[in-house]
């Protein structure tokens, strides 16, 4: 385990991604990346709904697709009008 924290700290991760917990990031209203999810709850055009390690993430928006989706990171473009956090 010490091997491992010296290689995230060496890496200058943020901390949130050292504790578990997904990095939302957005690029204007057209571009959202997720990293450190669990998985896709629900897809529609209009709806993205992301596990986390203590919620859900849920992107609503208009012509939501998912650009890339690999076990690291979820790539959504469209309209993108809201990004919320539920329990």
């Amino acid at each position: 385990m010490r091997g491992k924290e010296n290689m995230v700290r060496a890496l200058q991760l943020p901390d949130d991604y050292r504790k578990g917990r997904a990095l939302v990031r957005m690029e204007g209203q057209e571009h959202v990346c997720v990293e450190n999810f669990k998985g896709i709850c629900s897809y529609t055009d209009e709806e993205v709904s992301l596990a986390t390690a203590g919620n859900q993430i849920r992107i609503r928006g208009k012509r939501l697709r998912i650009d890339c989706y690999t076990k690291d990171e979820i790539e959504i473009s469209g309209q993108i009008e809201a990004v919320a956090y539920l329990p």
